[in-house]
C-alpha cells in the first residue's frame, strides 16, 4: 500500500471563541480525485487554507506528501498546487505574459528565456490559441482555466481546487471535468471541493463530507454505501428508474410474482420508479425478469445518484 498524499489527523480550528471544525480526520491516497463535500459554513475553506499553508491549525495536524504543513510549509508548497475559489487575475496582461509572470516566479525557466514550461500549460489546458488574448475578455471558463494552468507550471503531485467550477456554464463545466480527468490520468492526485454533487459524483471514487465542522462520512464512495447499506434500514429499498417500452400495468404484471419488489410508480419523463429491496443482484434479478417477460427496458439508472443519497442521509441540514 502506498502513502496517503494527504493525511488530517485530529484536525480542529477556531477563531477566537467561535470554533470551526472538530477532531476531523482523513486520508487521500495518490492519483485519486478526491471529493470534499460540505454546505457553506461546514468548514471546508479553513481545512483547504490549512492544507494550503495559508492557516495554522489550532490542533492536529495535517501531513502532505509526508511533510508537515505547519513545521515545512516551503516543502509543502511545492508539492501542492492551490486553486481557491474566485482567484483574482492581472487584468493588463495577456494570456501568455499571465504564465510567464508566474512561471518566473516560481523559478520553473532557465535564466528566464526557456519559457517551454509555459508551451506546455498552455497545451494541456487548450488556451495556446488565446495565449495573446488579454485576460479581463476572457470568458469565466476561460479565465478558470488560466488559474488551473497557473497552478501546474511547477507539476505539484496535489491540486487543491476550490469550488474550481463555480458559476461556470454547462459547457465550460463539462470542459473543466474533462481536464480533471486528464490530469488524473497524468498522475495527478485531485482534492477538489465542490458544491455540485452530480459533477463530484462523475469525477470523484472517494469523499469526505463535513457538517458544522465535524466529519460525517470519508472514503471511497462504494465502501461508505456498503456500510451505510448494513447500517441504515432506511437504505435497505433502492429506487431507481426504468425506461421502457411498456406500460406500467404491464411491467407490474410482469414483476407480480418477483419477491424484493416493494413498488413500482410513474416517474419523470415517462420513466418508471421502481422499489426494491437489496443491492445489485436482486435488481439483476428483476431486471432479468423484466426481459425474459419481453418487455423491452433499454435503461436502468439510479432515481438518485450514489453520492447525493449518501450526502442526504448522513448529513441534516444544519448550519453552525
Amino acid at each position: 500500500m502506498s502513502e496517503p498524499i494527504v493525511r488530517v489527523q485530529n484536525l480542529s480550528h477556531s477563531y477566537g471563541p467561535f470554533s470551526v471544525l472538530h477532531d476531523v480526520s482523513f486520508e487521500v491516497e495518490p492519483g485519486a480525485i478526491f471529493g470534499f463535500i460540505g454546505p457553506n459554513g461546514a468548514g471546508k475553506t479553513t481545512t483547504i487554507r490549512v492544507m494550503s499553508t495559508l492557516l495554522e491549525p489550532s490542533q492536529g495536524t495535517v501531513f502532505i506528501d509526508g511533510r508537515d504543513v505547519a513545521l515545512a510549509p516551503e516543502a509543502v508548497r511545492r508539492s501542492i498546487g492551490y486553486m481557491p475559489d474566485h482567484a483574482g487575475v492581472y487584468e493588463r496582461l495577456s494570456v501568455r505574459e499571465y504564465l510567464e509572470f508566474f512561471a518566473d516566479s516560481a523559478d520553473v525557466t532557465r535564466d528566464g528565456t526557456d519559457y517551454s514550461v509555459v508551451d506546455g500549460v498552455l497545451e494541456l489546458t487548450d488556451l495556446a490559441k488565446l495565449e495573446d488574448k488579454l485576460v479581463p475578455t476572457m470568458s469565466k471558463g476561460m479565465k478558470q482555466r488560466l488559474q488551473l494552468a497557473r497552478v501546474l507550471l511547477h507539476d505539484p503531485k496535489l491540486l487543491i481546487l476550490d469550488e474550481p467550477a463555480s458559476d461556470l456554464d454547462p459547457r465550460a463545466r463539462i470542459e473543466m471535468r474533462d481536464l480533471l480527468l486528464e490530469l488524473k490520468r497524468m498522475g495527478k492526485t485531485i482534492f477538489l471541493s465542490s458544491h455540485i454533487l452530480s459533477e463530484l459524483a462523475d469525477v470523484c471514487t472517494s469523499v469526505a463530507i463535513l457538517e458544522k465542522g465535524r466529519l460525517v462520512a470519508a472514503g471511497p464512495i462504494e465502501e461508505i454505501a456498503r456500510k451505510m447499506a448494513g447500517e441504515s434500514p432506511s437504505l435497505e429499498c433502492r429506487r431507481v428508474r426504468i425506461k421502457t417500452l411498456e406500460p406500467l400495468d404491464r411491467v407490474r404484471g410482469a414483476l407480480a410474482d418477483e419477491k424484493g419488489v416493494l413498488g413500482l410508480e410513474p416517474g419523470p419523463q415517462g420513466t418508471i420508479v421502481l422499489s426494491h429491496a437489496g443491492g445489485d443482484a436482486e435488481l439483476a434479478r428483476i431486471v432479468r425478469a423484466l426481459v425474459l417477460a419481453e418487455c423491452g427496458i433499454f435503461n436502468v439508472e439510479p432515481e438518485r445518484n450514489e453520492l447525493e443519497r449518501i450526502f442526504l442521509e448522513v448529513t441534516r441540514g444544519d448550519l453552525q
